[in-house]
């Protein structure tokens, strides 16, 4: 049997394991926490799914937001942001070891861009395709 891999857990463990240094107190995740209160830079990594284009292979969309600093003050949500499309869209996350990630398709890549936000905080927000090997059971 054949899965979809778990790419959240394995983006979010990524981007974690590339960003404590620089962000000691970042939160990296599949969901913002209930309690979150902008005091410390969030990044949340949804996998959006995808079609299956042969027996292992699977297409996968990836939505990520980063919420990092003031509304009015937004350059270092920005900063991040793009940090982070960096550090997906690096065709080297591909060979690392034990990456379910086959292929960054680019243009299925864009952002990051702002989102309007009701809080005062900055939010970006930005999306990623890849092509992923499932794992076999």
């Amino acid at each position: 049997m054949v899965l979809p891999p778990d790419l959240e857990l394995r983006l979010c463990s990524y981007l974690r394991a590339r960003l404590k240094s620089s962000f000691p107190t970042i939160i990296v995740s599949n969901r913002e926490p209930d309690d979150y209160d902008g005091s410390r830079p969030l990044v949340v990594v949804r996998d959006d799914g995808g079609s299956q284009s042969n027996r292992v292979l699977f297409d996968r969309s990836v939505g990520v937001t980063v919420r990092y600093g003031a509304r009015a003050a937004p350059k270092s949500c920005r900063d991040l942001a793009a940090r982070i499309y960096g550090l997906l869209t690096d065709p080297a996350i591909c060979s690392l070891d034990g990456s379910p990630i086959a292929a960054i398709e680019e243009d299925g890549c864009n952002g990051p861009y702002f989102v309007a936000e009701d809080a005062n905080i900055a939010r970006c927000y930005l999306t990623l395709e890849f092509s992923t090997i499932g794992e076999f059971q």
